[in-house]
């Protein structure tokens, strides 16, 4: 018995070191843990830091971020309806929150790299849309890194129905004529070739709540993958929340915390060094990779503090992410929201 405790405590360091290559660490927690259910209303699953105005509430916090982000995106210009791209939406919650809007989407497309998310979307969505709703609704699960050689339905795929029908057509032409039909009805029934659909509309609205920090390589090379799936100039709209640490110091003790970061919370080191020093140096940055009507805004007052007294409070391990939060607060770091629009390059 011994030995195999030995064994298992020498194996520990090695699990702890590559738990995160393999697992993201949002599979590791259920947000109910977070989300305190409210007297007469549904149990929520919301998954981010919070606007924390006049509330101490995680859940409605967590909500009216989702919201603030939407109105941050009217303010630009987005009337509703059209074309939209929820990016990173976890249990669900934000595509709800397109839904029940005044003027719902046609199209509402939803990606998240969890298949659990996935299900857990699909399933509050069957059970709490309205009925009058017309959008048509697809969810998808692949990393918000799109692969050209294998995500042929990933919705940032411009191509995607084109290339299915190409292929399809190539496999009919070693087939003979009740082999096409036969292909064809196992086509329509079992979704043989499931790339091959119509294209993605130009998306009108591309929302990334809490999430873009994540994507790799860089966020970037990320929002130009973007240009490809956006309407014509000035008609699409990205808003999306980022976090901006400070300077970072020549320390290599303050260098390998942001390492230890990157890893720990499967963000690029590339979204967490070299990053602006300022608002207006991150608008420059944008608009010389060609994005028009760059608007950020400072929401760290209303996010930071209160996302970290609600932990705080909680106690027990929540008290120590907490304490985390309200230092990464007091050292200067940002939480920024981030509006865009595609221009000629």
């Amino acid at each position: 018995m011994a030995l195999y405790s030995f064994i298992a405590l020498s194996f520990l360091p090695l699990i702890i070191l590559l738990a995160p290559y393999y697992i993201e660490p949002y599979q590791l927690w259920d947000p109910i843990a977070l989300n305190d259910k409210i007297q007469g209303e549904r149990q929520t699953r919301w998954c981010n830091m919070g606007w924390w105005e006049n509330t101490d509430s995680f859940p409605i916090a967590a909500k009216s971020l989702a919201e603030k982000l939407l109105d941050f995106a009217k303010e630009g210009g987005y009337s509703g309806g059209g074309n939209v791209l929820d990016m990173g939406h976890g249990a669900g919650e934000s595509l709800l929150l397109h839904l029940n809007s005044t003027n719902p989407p046609k199209h509402l497309h939803g990606l998240t790299s969890l298949t659990s998310d996935t299900k857990t979307s699909q399933i509050l969505l069957d059970k709490y849309k309205s009925e009058n709703i017309n959008t048509k609704i697809e969810l998808f699960t692949y990393s918000a890194k799109y692969n050209p050689t294998k995500d042929f339905n990933h919705p940032l795929n411009k191509m995607k129905g084109f290339m299915g029908e190409k292929n399809f057509k190539n496999y009919n032409a070693y087939l003979d004529e009740d082999e096409i039909l036969e292909v064809e009805e196992e086509q329509e029934q079992e979704n043989y070739l499931n790339y091959n659909k119509p294209p993605p509309p130009p998306y009108d609205l591309i929302y990334i709540l809490d999430s873009i920090y994540h994507y790799p390589p860089s966020i970037i090379s990320f929002l130009n993958s973007l240009k490809p799936i956006t309407n014509k100039k000035n008609k699409s709209i990205i808003i999306y929340t980022d976090i901006l640490p400070p300077p970072p110091f020549e320390s290599k003790l303050n260098k390998f915390k942001f390492f230890f970061i990157s890893y720990f919370l499967s963000i690029p080191i590339s979204n967490l060094l070299n990053r602006p020093k300022s608002l207006l140096e991150y608008k420059n940055l944008l608009e010389n990779q060609g994005w028009i009507d760059v608007e950020i805004q400072d929401w760290s007052q209303n996010v930071w503090k209160g996302f970290a007294n609600n932990l705080k409070n909680r106690g027990g391990k929540w008290e120590k992410v907490g304490k985390t939060v309200d230092r990464a607060r007091k050292d200067g770091w940002k939480f920024v929201a981030v509006r865009i629009k595609k221009g000629d390059l």
